[in-house]
C-alpha cells in the first residue's frame, strides 16, 4: 500500500471526464488493495471499474462476512477509507460507517487488520 499512499499525497486534475492519473492510481489502489486484503484472507474481493475520481468495492473476510468500502472523490475527499458491513454485494447501505486514516499507511494496515479479524 505504500505507492498507494504516496499517490494520495498528490493533487488530481479536476476534469469531467478520467484523467490518466486518475486511471493509474485505480489500477495501483486495485492492485495494492487486493494484495493487503488478500493477506488477511479476504475473499471475493471486487473494485469497481474505474468510475469518476472515486473507486469503491466489496469483499468477504475469513468469517464470510461481506464488507462495503469506498474511498471518495480523489480531488478533495480522500483522507479516509469508508468501510462498513454488508450483508452482499449489493447492499450499499449495511452497517454503521467506519473510517479508516489514509494519512498513515501503518495505522491504515492494523485498522484494517483489527476491523476484518
Amino acid at each position: 500500500m505504500n505507492k498507494t499512499f504516496q499517490a494520495l499525497q498528490k493533487e488530481f486534475e479536476s476534469s469531467s471526464s478520467r484523467t490518466p492519473e486518475y486511471l493509474a492510481f485505480h489500477r495501483l489502489f486495485k492492485r495494492e488493495f487486493t494484495a493487503l486484503l488478500k493477506s488477511f484472507s479476504a475473499t471475493e474481493v471486487t473494485i469497481s471499474k474505474p468510475n469518476h475520481f472515486d473507486v469503491s468495492g466489496f469483499f468477504r473476510d475469513k468469517t464470510g462476512q461481506a464488507w462495503y468500502f469506498r474511498l471518495g472523490d480523489l480531488r478533495g475527499f480522500k483522507d479516509s477509507l469508508l468501510i462498513r458491513t454488508a450483508k452482499d454485494f449489493r447492499d450499499f447501505t449495511g452497517g454503521a460507517n467506519q473510517y479508516l486514516n489514509l494519512k498513515d499507511v501503518d495505522s491504515f494496515i492494523n485498522g484494517l487488520q483489527r476491523m476484518i479479524s
